[in-house]
């Protein structure tokens, strides 16, 4: 796993909309703006990333497009915690895309495991070789989607009603907070997973892979 390259694609998205909205409010803006300023503050960094890197990839299409219904609601409605439900409205579908991937046998996390190791041709036909004749090899990524897919989902149940319950000030910190430890908890017990898997692994072919 490459744990640079996840937290480097991470952090930015999910500290950018909260810092606009606080240094809005020490402004003195309202609420609803300071949120919308945050949000599209994000949706730009978002295009941006995809036209310099010249891929805008389903992530960012699914980020895109939370971001879009998020601040259309939120004019419909008036309402601004329509903003900071799409988050978990992203974060609920993210997990549903992993229990689902698992429950169609390809995992999402091997995909994208495979997507960060992209300029790797020879570790991408190891991990193909090893994909079709290792079921150990199989069942890490099993393993991992399954307890990111419920990590996601239950961080998403969990945050929907707070939203809803604390005032916006509070709930706009404490909401990128859940988010952080949500990620930060699914990560490190991810690096955990795989050092004890590699340990079992020690003496098999299996390991160079998982690295």
């Amino acid at each position: 796993m490459n744990k640079t390259t996840l937290l480097k694609a991470l952090v930015p998205d999910v500290v950018l909309p909260i810092a606009v909205y606080y240094a809005c409010r020490r402004f003195g803006l309202h609420e609803t703006i300071s949120l919308l300023l945050g949000a599209g503050a994000a949706l730009v960094r978002v295009l941006l990333v995809a036209v310099v890197s010249r891929r805008f990839n389903g992530l960012a299409t699914l980020v895109c497009s939370g971001f879009a219904v998020g601040l259309l609601l939120t004019f419909l409605t008036g309402d601004p915690r329509f903003l900071l439900a799409k988050e978990s409205v992203l974060s609920g579908l993210l997990g549903l895309l992993m229990l689902g991937s698992c429950l169609l046998g390809r995992p999402l996390m091997y995909a994208l495991m495979r997507r960060l190791s992209a300029d790797d041709p020879r570790k991408l036909a190891e991990w193909e070789r090893l994909w079709r004749f290792e079921p150990q090899f199989r069942k890490v990524f099993l393993t991992l989607t399954l307890v990111w897919g419920i990590g996601l989902l239950a961080e998403s149940i969990t945050r929907i009603p707070l939203i809803y319950r604390l005032p916006l000030d509070v709930m706009t910190g404490l909401s990128t907070a859940l988010q952080l430890g949500t990620f930060a908890l699914l990560i490190g017990w991810s690096l955990l997973y795989r050092q004890r898997r590699l340990g079992k692994a020690a003496a098999s072919g299996t390991v160079r892979a998982l690295r």
